[in-house]
């Protein structure tokens, strides 16, 4: 967890450091400085909660001696292998994101497709 957290908290300082340099070169367009605080602050909140809602745990990533074997064995959760829904979950990100660029009619049309891929795809990794 120590790793995480670690990534998380630089993450958010390299958010920060170019939220200011953002600022001074650029003092008339608030919404760029807004949305690199928000995304500083975001990652700070992440970390911080990760190290306080996790602190008893101990993830094999966190031990810099470790093996690859010693993560051996651990679930980590249900694949399914033998599925369409991933190529076609990702098709209808892609005509979503179409759809906010050209056509709100084909986003909402994308929108609806991917929430019932991804119902799809939730009963039958609920199968295995």
């Amino acid at each position: 967890m120590r790793t995480f957290v670690w990534l998380f908290m630089v993450a958010a300082l390299f958010g920060f450091v170019i939220d200011v340099i953002y600022w001074f070169s650029s003092r008339v367009e608030p919404a760029g400085i807004a949305l690199l605080s928000l995304m500083a602050i975001g990652m700070t909140f992440v970390a911080v909660y990760a190290r306080f809602a996790e602190r008893d745990a101990r993830v094999a990533g966190d031990d810099p001696n470790a093996k690859a074997q010693d993560a051996a064995g651990e679930e980590i959760d249900i694949f399914t292998t033998e599925t369409p829904w991933p190529f076609v979950v990702a098709v209808c990100a892609c005509l979503l994101l179409c759809g906010v660029i050209w056509s709100p009619m084909l986003g909402l049309l994308a929108l609806v497709a991917l929430f019932s891929c991804f119902a799809a795809l939730g009963r039958e990794s609920s199968r295995t």
